[in-house]
């Protein structure tokens, strides 16, 4: 019985042997396969990646560009808007002085009209009462 049932293992093991050694021939080469396959994947994608990288670095250059850019713009709006403040002062201030003298001048001229008016009407009285 011992001898059968060695005979069994002998054959199972035949048998898983022969399975086994066309499925690791088989592995094998398919492992070389994708070996190749990676190597030929990995020598064309090196040149890609290279030039995705100064892509990269182009559009990180052109983004600090743009972003000075923005400041400078934002800089010259503040003082565009900071100016535009002090001309409306300005232009508060010269309105308000302009009405002053003219306030001022329409006093003045009333009354050097009513000084006038007075001294003609005394100077007629007086020659009108010396004749």
């Amino acid at each position: 019985m011992e001898n059968f049932l060695s005979g069994i293992i002998a054959g199972v093991l035949i048998v898983l042997a022969a399975f086994l050694v066309p499925a690791i021939l088989q592995i094998t080469r398919t492992a070389k396969a994708a070996e190749s396959f990676l190597k030929s994947t990995q020598e064309s994608l090196n040149p890609l990646i290279l030039k995705l990288n100064e892509t990269a670095d182009r559009a990180n250059r052109v983004t600090e560009g743009v972003e000075e850019s923005v400041s400078n713009v934002q800089h010259l709006t503040k003082a565009i808007g900071e100016t535009a403040t002090i001309i409306e002062d300005v232009n508060r201030t010269i309105g308000r002085a302009g009405m002053f003298f003219s306030v001022t001048s329409s006093g003045l001229g009333a009354g050097i009209k009513a000084a006038l008016g007075v001294l003609t009407k005394g100077a007629v009285e007086k020659i009108t009462s010396s004749k």
